[in-house]
């Protein structure tokens, strides 16, 4: 007793002293995800595969390098490279309490095996547009990889498929029956490009040595999708299949090529949705006020939502409205075909608005009355999935009768701002902020829980953030069933030290050991002062 009373008081002199002015001032922090601060240098270096190295590196307050050594080097590598690497990097200059500072923290450096040079003495071979042809196939993978084929002839004329196997009897084949094809308009296509934007395209095949190139470039590792070319000119052919070929020395060309073939067919427009979608079901007099318009719409963010947010079929939505889809036309309430129930078309979408944080499509599915008829377990459901950090919209749903205390196995809507990802990751620090309070405003729990029983203060990585949950009176001393305090949850020197400084216990342990220990462990300049400061040494 009499020692925690010893701390209470403290931590009272200390939150004194920082109101006061007379903090200590930091000279050096960590930053767990330095990365992200990068300007300039490179991140790939030659060596083995496609392994890396982890660099600890140490920033002077004008962002240049002063140190470099090995953090992280799994793979035995040989780390000369990726020091080197390291070394020329710059950074965006730190700050902190409102002075420029010192910063250490990880970045990683690629290693990618050198590239195998084509070999140009090969001829291109020479022919008429209308017999040379360019093929490229993608398979699916253990993901949501899309399986297609599209050809462009020299003449112009493009013709996309799907829905049928390539590269039969490999693994391919189990990942189209488990994962599907993934591709929203998959029946065969064919449309035409101007012919000298096809012959550009075989100019950069020639340029490339495509010829010279080895016929195979496979990785031994599982799961991913096989891209294949063929290139065809009169009897003459080529085909190069790359499986994570730049892992074994595969030509960055040969990647760009293959990005050629899809810009120049516009394949998006059948793979994944967009406004060209609608422009060129128009030239084919395609109803869009009919069942099959609105099961467009539905499948194309049926895609985006099992991509995880990678597709945005945001045009092709709006282009399809624009084109008079019906917003009241019924469809399967589930992303399955067998789903029992219905719901409208506009209730979908008014969910892909909120799930986007897209204010505008948002608005106008609510003046239409859509918001209104989301179930409000979904309204809830969206609300803790973070709404797009879109604090309008957050206010919005509470009102249509989202529950803010509502919450799945990620927590509640306070958990989104873990980490660099989720509804918040693209967000700046000053809109998260602006989130939070919002949310608190709205009345989501500060303490609730996630799967991992940790509240939304621990685990945090945004320092504007920490500081609205601290302010709003999140418990410092909350503990996660193995003994997790909320300073020994989180990655980032800069936050932890907040906590410090507004009365977390720096004597905490958890199944990873003390506070003191993970300061070292994680390199924390700031936090290892404070504490030696306070006698923990």
């Amino acid at each position: 007793m009499k020692g925690g009373l010893a701390w209470r008081s403290a931590v009272a002199l200390s939150l004194l002293l920082a109101c006061s002015g007379s903090t200590h001032e930091v000279e050096r922090v960590g930053i767990y995800y330095l990365q992200s601060e990068r300007l300039s240098g490179a991140e790939t270096v030659n060596g083995y595969g496609s392994a890396n190295v982890g660099v600890l590196v140490t920033i002077d307050v004008k962002g240049h390098v002063i140190d470099a050594r090995v953090g992280d080097n799994f793979y035995k590598l040989d780390p000369k490279p990726a020091l080197e690497a390291a070394r020329k990097w710059t950074f965006k200059p730190q700050s902190f309490d409102g002075h420029p500072v010192q910063a250490v923290g990880f970045i990683t450096i690629n290693y990618e095996a050198a590239e195998t040079a084509p070999d140009p003495k090969v001829p291109f071979p020479e022919g008429s547009p209308q017999d040379t042809e360019v093929t490229l196939r993608r398979t699916a993978c253990y993901g949501s990889c899309p399986d297609y084929e599209v050809s462009i002839r020299g003449d112009g004329r493009v013709r996309f498929s799907s829905n049928y196997p390539r590269f039969p009897g490999s693994a391919a084949d189990v990942h189209r029956a488990f994962n599907g094809y993934n591709v929203l308009w998959p029946d065969p296509h064919e449309t035409n490009v101007e012919p000298e934007a096809a012959a550009a395209l075989f100019q950069k095949f020639r340029d490339a040595h495509f010829m010279g190139m080895k016929p195979d470039y496979t990785a031994g590792v599982t799961d991913s999708p096989t891209y294949e070319l063929t290139l065809r000119v009169g009897t003459t052919s080529k085909v190069v299949v790359d499986y994570v070929g730049r892992s074994v020395g595969m030509p960055r060309s040969m990647t760009q090529l293959e990005d050629a073939v899809d810009t120049l067919a516009q394949t998006d427009r059948w793979i994944r949705g967009n406004g060209g979608t609608v422009a060129l079901l128009k030239q084919q007099r395609f109803d869009f006020t009919s069942q099959a318009g609105a099961d467009l719409v539905q499948s194309a963010i049926r895609l985006a939502q099992a991509s995880l947010g990678r597709n945005d079929p945001t045009d092709l939505v709006r282009a399809a409205l624009a084109s008079g889809v019906r917003l009241d036309a019924l469809i399967k309430a589930g992303p399955q075909d067998n789903s029992p129930s219905s719901l409208a078309l506009g209730v979908l979408i008014a969910e892909f608005a909120a799930e986007r944080g897209d204010q505008q499509l948002f608005d106008r599915m609510a003046k239409q009355g859509y918001v209104s008829r989301i179930p409000k377990p979904r309204l809830t459901a969206l609300l803790a999935e973070g709404v797009g950090c879109n604090a309008t919209i957050a206010r919005a749903l509470v009102n249509a009768g989202a529950d803010p205390k509502g919450q799945d196995n990620d927590g509640n809507a306070l958990h989104i701002f873990r980490g660099t990802y989720g509804a918040c990751g693209k967000a700046s620090s000053r809109d998260r902020a602006a989130m939070a309070r919002t949310l608190i405003t709205l009345g989501v729990p500060l303490e609730g829980r996630d799967s991992l029983d940790w509240t939304p203060l621990m685990g945090t990585s945004d320092l504007a953030v920490t500081k609205v949950l601290i302010e709003a009176g999140a418990k410092l001393d909350a503990k996660s069933n193995d003994g997790t305090t909320p300073v020994l949850s989180v990655d980032d020197d800069r936050i932890a030290l907040t906590m410090l400084r507004a009365g977390a216990n720096p004597r905490v342990k958890d199944p990873d050991g003390t506070l003191l220990a993970a300061a070292k462990r994680r390199h924390w300049p700031a936090t290892l002062e404070w504490l030696a400061a306070h006698g923990i040494q």
